[in-house]
């Protein structure tokens, strides 16, 4: 008799434990933010959504664009202080045929071509390109 009275709780607790599993697995399935971002080796977790108007979106912008004049005033605070300090190297890097973002991080967002490997790192200051620092460069990813 005991062991069918053991058998018997044992048997419910563990129907119990796994109705309550079931329950929380179905809880956090919803909820998007446990969802993994993709991760690149050189720029870190890509950024999938981008918010209009963020520097994430304007550093895409930038950097899938010829580097011209018009490029200069469009995404610049000090177009003639950028121009002189870039001018050589963006006219060589840009634009990007395949760029993709990282995350935002202290004003700054990195950009991978990934046809090319090339990484820019874009500075901003109130919502302008401050810098653009080439991070790496290589032949095919």
């Amino acid at each position: 008799m005991r062991e069918k009275i053991a058998y018997f709780t044992f048997h419910h607790y563990n129907a119990a434990m796994l109705k309550t599993a079931c329950l929380v697995c179905i809880i956090l399935s919803s909820f998007p933010v446990l969802a993994v971002a993709p991760i690149s080796g050189a720029i870190g977790e890509v950024a999938t959504e981008v918010v209009p108007g963020s520097i994430t979106e304007t550093a895409l912008e930038a950097s899938a664009e010829l580097y011209t004049e018009q490029w200069l005033e469009k995404y610049t605070a000090s177009p003639y202080e950028f121009g002189e300090a870039y001018s050589d190297i963006l006219s060589d890097l840009l634009p990007l045929q395949n760029p993709i973002a990282g995350r935002e991080r202290n004003g700054a967002v990195d950009v991978q071509d990934l046809d090319t490997g090339t990484v820019l790192s874009f500075v901003f200051q109130d919502g302008r390109i401050a810098a653009i620092l080439p991070v790496r460069q290589s032949e095919g990813t």
